[in-house]
């Protein structure tokens, strides 16, 4: 049936029955419209739920539309082959490359040639607003809006490749995530959604945030530090710094000490370190990769070398030595 897949790790549904593709695409997805139109109907669908990100992966062997109720999530389509397109808002347009960000506040109204394939990146409405109002401090109830505007096609490209790159590394390695990891990708693909596409936010986020003292950064260091195998908190670090989030990056950035992100992994790389000196029957470098937060083993590997001076695995293996 398929000649491109993404996200076989989470299956939802591969059938040819569309009463079935039907009964799934309501319960799990929220459609309350589903029509085939043409006999020769198949359809797989894939979906990895985290917290506050779903990515789906959707595949139609024949004609097909779908629609939605208004709702509070946000969707992104990005298209990978066939034809298809879009109605919400009496607005209808084709799924090209990307999609603007679609807003559930409309209903929305889909249509699928046959062999069409996609990727759709869901996000919680609430979820991204929140993350904005930490980022910026701001404790208005101005709710986020996005405005219907084309995106710089070079910024959305790079947002294409980080969407399929978070769906490859799903696949790989997803279930072996820590919540480290997981919080933390999400937190970076939102942020990357909200630079790259307007809303009545977008010039306060791209403004310079205020500057405060130096000691601002040791607070949020030493903060880190003492709870290094949980996810970066963006909230709890502005409360422990009594600034804002965008204030501590802008100090992290001014001290030359890169971000709280970056200071983050180098803890956990010399935490990795701590755990592969002295291992037990179970430790293995990839499940402490893992634990540490860090998803790609290859590029944990590099990074160990360069902070630690020798590979993880020889590591592991010298401890095992000494034992």
């Amino acid at each position: 049936m398929r000649a491109v897949s993404y996200l076989d790790r989470y299956p939802l549904l591969q059938s040819q029955d569309s009463e079935f593709a039907r009964e799934r695409l309501f319960a799990v997805y929220g459609a309350d419209r589903f029509a085939k139109h043409d006999n020769n109907f198949a359809i797989q669908a894939n979906l990895a739920r985290l917290n506050s990100i779903g990515l789906a992966f959707c595949a139609y062997d024949g004609a097909a539309s779908l629609s939605f109720p208004e709702s509070h999530i946000l969707r992104q389509f990005f298209s990978i082959q066939g034809t298809a397109g879009f109605r919400t808002n009496g607005n209808e347009r084709p799924i090209e490359a990307w999609t603007p960000i679609i807003s559930g506040e409309t209903r929305l109204h889909l249509d699928f040639a046959p062999g069409y394939r996609q990727l759709v990146l869901r996000i919680d409405a609430n979820a991204l607003e929140r993350l904005l109002k930490s980022v910026l401090g701001d404790t208005s109830g101005v709710n986020l809006r996005f405005i219907s505007s084309e995106a710089d096609p070079a910024v959305m490209t790079q947002v294409r490749q980080d969407v399929f790159r978070f769906a490859e590394d799903l696949e790989r390695f997803g279930q072996n995530y820590s919540p480290i990891a997981i919080a933390e990708l999400e937190r970076a693909l939102m942020v990357r959604i909200l630079l790259a596409h307007r809303h009545n936010f977008s010039d306060r986020l791209q403004r310079s945030a205020p500057t405060a003292n130096r000691a601002v950064v040791d607070v949020v260091e030493a903060y880190i530090e003492a709870h290094w195998d949980e996810p970066l908190d963006l909230d709890k670090i502005a409360e422990v710094a009594n600034v804002s989030v965008r204030t501590v990056f802008r100090e992290f950035s001014d001290s030359g000490r890169g971000s709280p992100g970056q200071f983050a992994r180098r803890v956990r790389l010399h935490r990795a370190a701590e755990l592969l000196r002295r291992p037990d029957g179970q430790t293995s470098v990839l499940a402490v990769a893992f634990r540490c937060g860090f998803r790609n083993l290859g590029r944990f590997a590099s990074e160990y070398r360069q902070a630690i001076g020798e590979l993880p695995s020889d590591t592991l293996r010298n401890a095992r030595r000494r034992q």
